[in-house]
């Protein structure tokens, strides 16, 4: 067994029927859990499932490229740790592959590159909470096409949630590829206060990574039915991944800044509004949420994430709202307050603009049409 895994490569690539698969389905429509083991999933769209025995067996393929997942559940008896659950599935594949341990979720986890007959792409093996087991995942693709097709591939094994936390952290394979490193200094400035707040030094590149990857898989889903949940999966994505990112200084933040939501909302919004407007055409055009905070810079979609993403750490409920024929995206805060309001499973939420400098509850006459946006919502308020 090999010890090394080629992190810097990995680093730069950036129709289920319930009865049948034995899981339910969760607050969110694309998610799929399992009671029984205590796992849940949120893959790219399109994967549809093609076999499985009892409650420990599933393949899928996906529909619109030539990509699939295989997951092994095995209990927690037949094996001592995640290396070895994942040792027993690479020996069943005949794969030459590198495979290392690591942890996750202050559990045992490994991870390793599959490299088998004429196939190419990961494998992750994680302990379920509670003692439950292990769950193993393997991700390939023909070796012609496993480079090309390794952000789907990566995407698709950071779909995995294994506990309640593990909604509100990176997954897996970016959680290994991105250890922490050392803690910087970054400043929330509204005017009339200065509160310093740590973030770490890997926070803004591997917040980019996750914005790339994801960016490239949204991108090969337009013109397909799959678009828009695949456009709400990108965002909750980004959302979980910077949630741990961020999580410190919304702590330090909340203890600083009124506690009324109303006001809470206001005064963050002012401060997303007094950013620095910046788009890089080139790429996601989209500025990960660490450097969007420490920078103070940012569009529309990446002021009004963050915006969110605060919020729901400071515990208010609120959406991110997107708009394809306004190419214009804005934070909605269930919150007191006069003005516009977006409707999203009857619990009508105020909008907030982060870049016109206008008030909650504003927005411009000519965006103003319900029909044309869609909301985004997210792990810690789910709907």
């Amino acid at each position: 067994m090999k010890t090394e895994i080629n992190l810097p490569a990995f680093r730069m690539r950036s129709l289920f029927t319930a009865a049948f698969f034995c899981l339910a389905l969760s607050a969110f429509p694309e998610s799929l859990v399992s009671p029984e083991w205590g796992y849940a999933l949120e893959l790219p769209e399109g994967y549809a499932l093609t076999g499985s025995s009892g409650s420990t067996r599933y393949n899928f393929s996906h529909q619109l490229y030539p990509v699939d997942l295989q997951m092994a559940l095995y209990p927690l008896n037949q094996f001592t740790t995640s290396l070895e659950a994942l040792s027993y599935v690479t020996g069943q594949f005949g794969s030459t592959g590198s495979t290392i341990a690591f942890e996750w979720r202050l559990r045992s986890a490994a991870i390793g590159k599959l490299e088998f007959t004429s196939k190419a792409g990961w494998i992750v093996a994680v302990e379920l909470d509670g003692k439950k087991g292990w769950l193993v995942m393997a991700c390939f693709a023909d070796n012609a096409r496993s480079v090309e097709l390794e952000g789907l591939i990566v995407s698709t094994l950071d779909s995995v949630f294994t506990d309640e936390g593990s909604y509100l952290e990176s997954g897996p394979m970016t959680s290994f590829a991105w250890p922490k490193e050392k803690n910087t200094t970054a400043f929330y400035q509204n005017g009339k206060q200065k509160i310093e707040v740590p973030i770490n030094s890997i926070d803004a590149e591997a917040g980019q990574s996750i914005v790339d990857r994801e960016y490239q898989l949204l991108t090969a889903y337009l013109d397909t039915p799959f678009v828009y949940e695949a456009w709400k999966r990108y965002y909750r994505f980004i959302y979980r991944d910077a949630w741990s990112r961020l999580v410190k200084p919304a702590f330090i933040l909340k203890n600083s800044l009124p506690s009324d939501p109303a006001q809470l909302a206001a005064e963050l919004l002012a401060w997303t509004q007094s950013f620095t407007y910046e788009r890089n055409f080139e790429g996601s055009d989209f500025i990960n949420l660490s450097d969007a905070f420490a920078q103070k810079k940012g569009d529309c979609d990446s002021r009004a994430l963050l915006l969110v993403l605060l919020l729901n750490q400071m515990g208010v409920d609120a959406v991110l709202l997107v708009s394809p024929e306004y190419s214009h995206s804005v934070a909605a805060v269930d919150c007191p307050g006069a003005g516009a309001r977006f409707t999203v499973d009857e619990k009508k939420y105020l909008i907030a603009d982060t870049t016109a400098t206008v008030g909650m509850g504003k927005i411009a006459e000519d965006m103003a049409d319900a029909t044309k946006w869609f909301a985004v919502t997210f792990y810690a308020f789910p709907h």
